[in-house]
């Protein structure tokens, strides 16, 4: 198998296959970041944003999107985000999926010479053991590698019936203090400025820490990726779902939807909103929407103890499934500069 196994770059052409591959391959829970549309969304932006698809005898068998990270010195390594994403039934063991990585350290050696390193983000449930020194797997990653999503094959009084105690009453609560929602298919410049004041007054109560991108990311979003009425079966399609209290914006969420899933993207919310619970009738909101959509489920995005403890216990209390990836997986072609780099990276953080 691993003779014929060819890597090369996609084109337009391979969108459709791309898109209906990686729905069928990845686990439910991450997926839009390896589709076809994230790719279009990292180029928007000005990233170097290169697709490759893997074959097998001339049968796809995995696709990744390579972006390229520039660093200072000239330096620069490849990341592909929650990919490579393969074929569940060609690389259905350990033994198999090591083999697709010696090929590909040998494909990348001798395609992408610029590269320090490639850090790998593969949807898989359970670490390999790595035969070599040329693998890692660092001590950090990149994006949350636990999420916590809900279940929407069953009916809304059992979706309700999970949540803890205190999540099924702030929705009601919500209601009793004239909190509303509102599902909206495109951003005026009003909705944007109320959005990014929000984030700043949400940045305020959590110590000042950076935790959205600039405006230009958000804005790019909302260009590349469309905002449909209906399921979009084979693609990617955006939703933002405003919360209002007392007839003025309060809260406001970005919900991402590919294959089954419907992914809680960022939200921002006012403080002096806070005790509405406008932020828990969003996320209900959400999930009707999603299902009704007949999505099966709702991601509410990362989850981590340490970095968000907090936010970890907001979003367990709706219930639902916790999914844990390996994280990040690092291919090191010059030792010395990667051990720099990570030198460098720990004091800086």
């Amino acid at each position: 198998m691993t003779e014929e196994l060819k890597i090369f770059a996609a084109e337009n052409k391979d969108r459709e296959n791309w898109n209906d591959f990686v729905i069928k391959n990845y686990p439910p829970i991450g997926a839009f970041m390896a589709s076809w549309e994230w790719g279009e969304f990292q180029k928007n932006l000005g990233r170097d944003m290169k697709r490759y698809l893997v074959t097998i005898n001339g049968k796809l068998a995995g696709v990744f999107t390579l972006v390229k990270c520039r660093l200072p010195l000239g330096q620069s390594y490849g990341y592909a985000p929650r990919g490579p994403v393969l074929d569940n039934n060609l690389f259905d063991t350990d033994e198999k999926k090591w083999e697709f990585l010696k090929q590909l350290a040998d494909w990348v050696k001798i395609n992408l010479p610029e590269f320090f390193f490639i850090r790998l983000e593969p949807p898989w449930e359970k670490k390999i053991i790595l035969k070599n020194s040329s693998w890692a797997y660092p001590d950090y990653y990149i994006q949350p590698k636990y999420n916590l999503a809900i279940n929407l094959e069953r009916s809304e009084t059992e979706i309700l019936a999970q949540f803890h105690s205190s999540t099924r009453s702030n929705v009601k609560k919500a209601e009793r203090k004239d909190v509303t929602a509102e599902v909206k298919m495109e951003m005026s410049a009003g909705d944007w400025d109320h959005f990014f004041d929000m984030a700043q007054d949400t940045v305020s109560r959590n110590a000042g820490k950076k935790i959205y991108p600039d405006r230009s990311y958000f804005e790019t979003v909302a260009q590349t990726i469309p905002c449909l009425d209906s399921k979009n079966d084979g693609g990617t399609s955006l939703l933002f779902f405003c919360g209002w209290h007392n007839g003025q914006p309060a809260a406001l969420n970005l919900v991402l939807f590919f294959g089954d899933t419907a992914t809680y993207l960022f939200g921002a919310s006012y403080t002096k909103d806070l005790a509405s619970k406008v932020t828990t009738y969003l996320h209900w909101q959400a999930v009707k929407e999603a299902k009704k959509r007949g999505y099966k489920y709702y991601d509410l995005g990362g989850i981590d103890e340490k970095l968000w403890p907090s936010l970890t216990t907001f979003k367990r209390r709706f219930g639902g499934k916790e999914f844990e990836y390996i994280g990040n997986l690092d291919l090191i072609l010059r030792p010395f500069v990667y051990q720099a780099y990570n030198w460098a990276r720990k004091i800086k953080h």
